[in-house]
Formats: C-alpha cells, sequence, structure tokens
C-alpha cells in the first residue's frame, strides 16, 4: 500500500549504565533517611579522623539527604586521606560527571590512574568519559586498557560497543554488545542494543534478545514496545497487537505511542478508520501537541469522505509543526478535490 501517512519506528536507544533512558529513578532525596545515621558517622569521625572509608560514607549519607556541598568535602578529604583508594577517585568522578563537569572529572581520573596505573574501573570512567564528550579515539584506548586489566568485565565491552555504534560500525558495535552479555548475562543494555540493531535488519533473532531483555527487567517499556515495533515491522500484525494490548493493560495506558500506532495499524492494515481515529484521540489525549496523531486523524477523515474535518486536523497539525511536508500535501490534495 501506498499511504501518505508517519509511522512512529523505535530508534536506537543510546543507552549506558550510568544513564538509562527508560525510565526516571527515584529521586532519593524523598527517601527516608535517619539523621541520626549521620550524626553516628560524624561521632566516629571524631574518634578516628584519619579514617579516609568514614568520610566516604558520610558522603554518601549527605548525597542521599541532598546536602552535596557537605557530600564533595567529605569525598575530597577522603580522597585526601588515602590517596591510593581507586573507590574514591570513582566517586569522585562520578558525582562531577553528574554535574556536567567532563574537565573536573578528567583531572580526577588522570591523577588516579597516575597514582594507581591498570585500575580497571578507573580506565572503564575514563573511557567513559571520552566517550561522553566524544573524542572516541581516546575512549577505545582507555577501554582497550581497562579491558586488558580485567577482560571479564562486561561493562567495558558495553561502552566499547557504543562507540563503535556511534562511529558507524555496526559489526563491532554487535560484537561488542554479544560479548557484553557473553560476560554478565543480566546485562539489560546490552540485549536492548543488540535486539534494536537485529531488529533494524528485520532478523528475528531481535525477539531473543528483547525476550532476554524482559527476563530481566519484566515489564520494561522500551523492551516491551520494542519487540512490538518489531512484529509491525515486520507485518506480524497479530502478534504486534496483542504485544501493544498488553502494555497498555499491564503496564500502563498512559504511552501515546502504543496508542498512536494501534491507530496506524487500524488505517493501514485495515482500513478501519473510525477505530483508527479512536486510537489516535487516546494518542492526542495524553500528547495534545502530537503533529503525526493529528496529521493521521486527518488522514482518516479524508479517506472517510470528511474533508471539513481533514482539513482542520491537518491545519492543527501545521500549527504544531510549521511547515509539516505531509499535511502541506494533504491540504493541497483536499484543495484538488
Amino acid at each position: 500500500m501506498n499511504y501518505p501517512f508517519l509511522m512512529i519506528a523505535v530508534g536506537l536507544f543510546l543507552v549506558s549504565c550510568q544513564q538509562k533512558k527508560m525510565e526516571n529513578p527515584p529521586d532519593e532525596r524523598n527517601l527516608p533517611i535517619d539523621s541520626l545515621q549521620i550524626d553516628s558517622v560524624t561521632q566516629l569521625i571524631r574518634k578516628n579522623p584519619t579514617d579516609a572509608g568514614l568520610f566516604a560514607d558520610r558522603a554518601q549519607l549527605y548525597i542521599k539527604t541532598g546536602n552535596l556541598s557537605k557530600a564533595m568535602d567529605d569525598l575530597l578529604l577522603a580522597n585526601h586521606l588515602d590517596s591510593l583508594n581507586p573507590l574514591f577517585y570513582n566517586q569522585l568522578a562520578d558525582y562531577y560527571l553528574q554535574l556536567g563537569k567532563s574537565e573536573a572529572v578528567d583531572r580526577i581520573l588522570q591523577k588516579g590512574n597516575q597514582l594507581i596505573p591498570n585500575n580497571r574501573d578507573i580506565l572503564y570512567r575514563l573511557g567513559n568519559l571520552y566517550f561522553y564528550i566524544q573524542d572516541y579515539k581516546k575512549a577505545i584506548t582507555y577501554l582497550n586498557q581497562s579491558q586488558q586489566a580485567d577482560p571479564q568485565y562486561g561493562p567495558t565491552y558495553f561502552t566499547k560497543g557504543m562507540v563503535f555504534l556511534e562511529t558507524g560500525d555496526t559489526a563491532k558495535a554487535i560484537t561488542s554488545f554479544q560479548v557484553a552479555v557473553e560476560r554478565e548475562p543480566d546485562y539489560y543494555d546490552a540485549y536492548m542494543q543488540l535486539g534494536l540493531l537485529f531488529g533494524k535488519r528485520l532478523n528475528p533473532i531481535a525477539i531473543d534478545y528483547y525476550q532476554n531483555a524482559l527476563r530481566i527487567i519484566p515489564n520494561s517499556y522500551e523492551a516491551l514496545y520494542a519487540k512490538a515495533m518489531f512484529y509491525q515491522q515486520t507485518e506480524k500484525i497479530e502478534e504486534a497487537i496483542k504485544a501493544y494490548r498488553y502494555l497498555l493493560d499491564e503496564v500502563s495506558e498512559e504511552f501515546p505511542a502504543v496508542h498512536y500506532n494501534l491507530g496506524y495499524i487500524d488505517m493501514v492494515f485495515y482500513g478501519e478508520y473510525n477505530q483508527a481515529i479512536s486510537h489516535f484521540d487516546s494518542a492526542l489525549m495524553f500528547k495534545p501537541n502530537y503533529p503525526e496523531a493529528l496529521y493521521n486523524k486527518g488522514f482518516c477523515f479524508e479517506k472517510s469522505g470528511n474533508t471539513p474535518e481533514a482539513r482542520a486536523y491537518f491545519m492543527r497539525a501545521l500549527e504544531q509543526r510549521p511547515n509539516f511536508d505531509l499535511a502541506i500535501k494533504g491540504l493541497n490534495r483536499l484543495d484538488k478535490k
């Protein structure tokens, strides 16, 4: 069929161990933390003022209570007291990275790498840092060193895979992700990347990778959605509908892209324009400024012979996205009728 409409496709999710995009983590500052814990550690510090581990422990408590300034002070003190402990360099680097201070991260990790050479975690974080700032050559250099320090560490292979993916070497990316799951069989992010890469090729092995991801996080929206999209793209429509319905019934109904794709299926594969409109309405209920849904709803009205409604929704789509090519073409079609 040759329809002028839009399908929402699943893209390659840029995910990493430190930066998950599937859902927001709970705000730790809202978790109940007994202030007596901080007082207790403080008392221990007074008795043992040179114990770096105590300062590091208190720093973590400060982070949980949202007192980031005091957390940083304690981490710096811990690092000063025990400059040969890689944990403190890693904690400082993670903190600075969350703040987006890449130069500070580099400074801390380079110092740690000089004092503690061949440390897997420091080298791994340097690789991640250079991946983050898109210096891929340096990223691979440090990741290779991390791999040499510990060939069994899965995250190193995962980040290497992400570097290869960003630089266009899909074959090496796939190999790296596969090694990552061999090293760590519960590596969710690596399974997702493999599923997306094979899904892009319409290779049915993608479903196996999504199933492994769902084994680890059973109701993962991104894994369930990617699986449903694979069925849709390979025109296994009944399986796609079943997968989308599961998402809405068992995970949450507040997924506009799922409603949208159900509307797309009714519109394209079954020609059920009224049912498709109903799904697009559901998508717009959760995402009112959804130009693709507005356009496709207009297209359904056009196919049903309701020219005024079709024109209205093409116009609304253009309001949300000026120069929206399909909406402009839709209006031009109506003008010729």
